[in-house]
């Protein structure tokens, strides 16, 4: 996609837009039910229409509607996330310049907090939480604007309010955002500038500010952002066709290139996604419906293909997500109204479909997020940093909850 979004925002539009995103290259850049049937939830923005597909997870890793299958958003939602407690979700709504808000039951249901939605800026895009779940963070990508908006997070409700101050500047088309495991560091991949903008967050406020430089270099349409578990590395997904690889300075946080500075990719990936087991990423290409997979080298953070080096997705792959226990991942197929499906090989971390391989989607799905587990039920989940999502003070007092927890 070159050039700003100006138009008057409607469904046509957005989903044009989206598309945009999504076709095939030619010179311009693709634009817990209960725990023996269920283990964790999955849910998908519907930019097609003002919904949320919820699905559970089955014991394989298969999804299964929920009932009811689809909950209210604004008008076009894109991203979503989840917090890391599990008990709220979040979702941008690109028509409405909007943010849903939501509880989430025990069963994993949506159902809207207290207002339902609070105002953001011109086309929302993406989103994260903050690891401490006390901040989210939402990209603002239409009509000028780009900036990124920032709320605080009310500890007993969950409900969003905007900090002070309420936005701050982004580079060109912000879409894709990423929140390092400590905390400290948040990257937006800037489409049209082309940069990846990267921002210290104040330990107390949560407040982003610039750091220096305030951003780096990136691919020619940098659309998605990926951390490592350990806070190492990060991962941009670029709409040319490659992914951007960097090292996380571990003081100021700030991003310098590896060598290779980038690896290939499809044409026109989407999303990045890297597995919580920190072994292995994933990159939807919407210009000829695959996924690239890819090892992470446990030394330098390093990329390289896997063999084979993609597996075949719907048509308009879009965005992907991962289980927490880095069993099974799920591909949302824009164009196809469905959402792939794969179990990872856990010695090699290659992708292969289930049975069925899709499900059904709403119209135009988009954005995905998978709900974090509550309780750690293995000890790799304590790893690299895992324990924080838990709320242990460190990885042997998770571990040690695992070996209480086994029968």
């Amino acid at each position: 996609m070159q050039g700003r979004v100006r138009a008057k925002l409607t469904y046509a539009n957005v989903t044009a837009t989206l598309a945009v995103f999504l076709v095939l290259g030619g010179g311009a850049y693709a634009a817990l039910p209960a725990p023996a049937q269920a283990a964790g939830n999955v849910y998908v923005d519907n930019a097609g229409t003002a919904s949320i597909t919820q699905y559970a997870i089955g014991v394989g890793g298969e999804l299964s509607s929920l009932a009811p299958a689809t909950v209210p958003a604004g008008e076009a939602p894109t991203g979503i996330a989840v917090s890391p407690n599990g008990r709220s979700a979040y979702a941008t709504n690109q028509i409405d310049g909007t943010v849903s808000q939501y509880d989430v039951a025990l069963s994993g249901t949506l159902s809207p907090k207290v207002p339902a939605t609070v105002a953001a800026k011109a086309q929302p895009w993406g989103i994260a939480v903050a690891p401490d779940g006390r901040s989210v963070y939402v990209t603002n990508f239409g009509d000028n604007s780009d900036t990124v908006s920032q709320y605080d997070v009310d500890p007993l409700s969950g409900a969003l309010s905007p900090k002070t101050p309420a936005a701050v500047v982004a580079g060109v088309n912000p879409i894709g955002i990423a929140v390092t495991p400590d905390g400290k560091s948040a990257y937006v991949a800037d489409i049209n500038s082309p940069a990846v903008s990267q921002y210290n967050i104040d330990p107390v406020s949560g407040v982003l500010s610039p750091k220096t430089p305030a951003a780096v270099a990136g691919g020619p349409a940098p659309v998605d952002v990926a951390v490592t578990p350990d806070g190492k590395s990060a991962y941009v997904a670029d709409q040319g066709g490659t992914v951007s690889q960097y090292d996380i300075d571990p003081l100021s946080g700030a991003l310098s290139p590896k060598t290779p500075a980038s690896v290939a990719a499809g044409p026109a990936p989407q999303g990045i996604a890297v597995t919580p087991d920190g072994k292995s990423a994933y990159v939807p290409n919407s210009g000829d419906n695959t996924v690239s997979q890819y090892d992470v080298d446990p030394s330098s953070g390093a990329l390289s293909p896997k063999t084979p080096a993609a597996v075949a997705a719907g048509d308009g792959a879009a965005d992907v997500a991962v289980t927490p226990d880095s069993k099974s991942a799920y591909v949302t197929d824009f164009r196809a109204a469905a959402v792939s499906q794969y179990d990872i090989n856990p010695l090699s971390g290659a992708l292969s479909p289930k049975t069925p391989a899709t499900v059904f989607g709403g119209p135009f799905p988009h954005g995905i997020a998978v709900r974090p587990l509550t309780q750690p039920t293995n000890k790799d989940q304590c790893k690299n940093g895992g324990w924080k999502q838990f709320g242990f003070k460190n990885q042997g007092q998770c571990v040690a909850f695992v070996n209480r927890a086994k029968p």
